[in-house]
């Protein structure tokens, strides 16, 4: 080799430690990297970074809702939140505060809210929209309240039981006569005669019969009221006649009427009185009354019973008697049909027909007319009745084009000279 030629040894042969440090130190680095960035990551993971205690403040010039924080960093006024309609029904219930119901805008929910308060609430249950609940709870209110005037908010019927329940009385036909009996004051009564007699019989009382001041009605109380005689104490036969007559219509028994001496208007009117309210045409006959007063019996009992039956009984031959019986019967039920058990008389029968139809019809029946067999008086019957009951459709029933024009002009005629008329 030259004289100042460099000589250089190959790396293989240099020392082995020093490279496997170098080969550590170079791990150790990658581990630091791999270890820093798992931990970043699952401090991540957790939601949120901490975040340092805040400033110390005044805390009386803080202003505005708490703010809060949740996880996901967003922050929320909670004066925001509303009490929707759940919210309110729940409030009313449980607090059983009426006012909630009535924030409540769905129908149903705040039906259904004043229904769950109408057990404690008179005016949840005045609010109720369903009737048969409204109705019942207003009942049941009243009863617990004892407060009659809940009554008026009912539709009748409802309102006369109601009314009832404080005054059975309320709705009676004869008020004096149920109040008297319901306290047992005769007083009630006053001076009337019926109600005195029938506070007598229903009570037992025979003491009350001492309020009438006539001795004929005093002793027919008396004799009702305990079943015993007690007309045959008075003179004479009419006061006789006329007691017993009272006695067997307030004890209900037809057979006092034979204690009736003669053929008279008391033995008539008794008689009369059992047969019509029994419609028992027989007890007509078995009195001994005089042909006449057997006529006026078959017409009391018809015009009591509304058994037409009566009149057709009364012989032909006895035509005032027939006629006065059509008629009357006529226009007592409307019903323009029993003029013809006339038979006699056209002319008779067509004042029976004018009568119940054109002049006396306040009670005509439009249901009988078809019964009517003359064509001209059964259509002039669909004519006025249609008027009368302000119903143009009865028209319609006849059977004639023409007459059924005719009625409905005649209907508006009537019609548009009524309105006229009216102030």
């Amino acid at each position: 080799m030259a004289k100042g030629t460099r000589t250089y040894k190959s790396t293989k042969n240099q020392n082995p430690e020093m490279a496997q440090t170098i080969i550590l130190i170079a791990i150790l680095l990658a581990l630091i990297l791999v270890i820093g960035g798992a931990l970043i990551f699952v401090i991540m993971s957790k939601g949120g970074i901490a975040v340092p205690p805040p400033a110390q403040v005044n805390k009386t010039n803080q202003s505005g809702p708490p703010i809060v924080i949740p996880q996901n960093g967003t922050a929320v006024n909670n004066t925001n939140a509303t009490c929707d309609d759940r919210c309110h029904l729940a409030a009313a219930i449980s607090g059983k505060i009426f006012s909630e119901c009535s924030l409540v805008k769905d129908t149903a929910l705040s039906q259904d809210c004043y229904l769950q308060l109408s057990n404690g609430s008179l005016d949840a249950c005045k609010a109720l929209s369903n009737e048969t609940a409204k109705n019942a709870c207003l009942m049941r209110f009243a009863s617990a309240k004892n407060d009659s005037s809940l009554c008026n908010l009912l539709p009748d019927p409802l309102k006369s039981g109601c009314l009832a329940l404080f005054n059975p009385c309320s709705s009676a036909p004869d008020k004096n006569l149920c109040q008297a009996i319901n306290d047992r004051n005769p007083g009630k009564c006053a001076n009337d005669f019926a109600c005195i007699m029938n506070y007598s019989v229903t009570t037992g009382d025979a003491s009350a019969c001492g309020n009438l001041t006539e001795t004929v009605k005093s002793k027919a109380c008396s004799s009702a009221t305990l079943l015993t005689d007690k007309c045959t104490d008075l003179t004479l036969d009419s006061e006789k006649n006329y007691c017993y007559e009272l006695y067997a219509i307030y004890s209900d028994n037809p057979l006092t009427c034979t204690q009736i001496n003669g053929d008279n208007v008391y033995s008539l009117d008794c008689v009369s009185y059992f047969a019509g309210k029994r419609k028992d045409l027989s007890i007509c006959e078995k009195d001994s009354l005089s042909l006449n007063s057997l006529w006026a019996c078959y017409i009391n009992y018809s015009l009591i019973s509304g058994d037409i039956s009566g009149c057709a009984k009364i012989d032909p031959m006895a035509t005032t008697n027939k006629f006065a019986c059509s008629f009357a019967f006529a226009k007592k039920f409307g019903d323009p049909t029993a003029c013809q058990l006339i038979t006699d008389s056209l002319n008779q029968r067509s004042t029976c027909y004018q009568g119940v139809i054109l002049y006396s019809n306040q009670n005509l029946d439009w249901t009988k007319c078809a019964g009517v067999v003359n064509i001209d008086w059964k259509n002039k019957c669909y004519v006025e009745a249609a008027k009368l009951r302000n119903d143009i459709s009865i028209c319609d029933n006849i059977e004639s084009d023409n007459g059924r024009l005719g009625c409905r002009d005649s209907y508006e005629t009537y019609k548009n000279s009524t309105a006229v008329q009216a102030p």
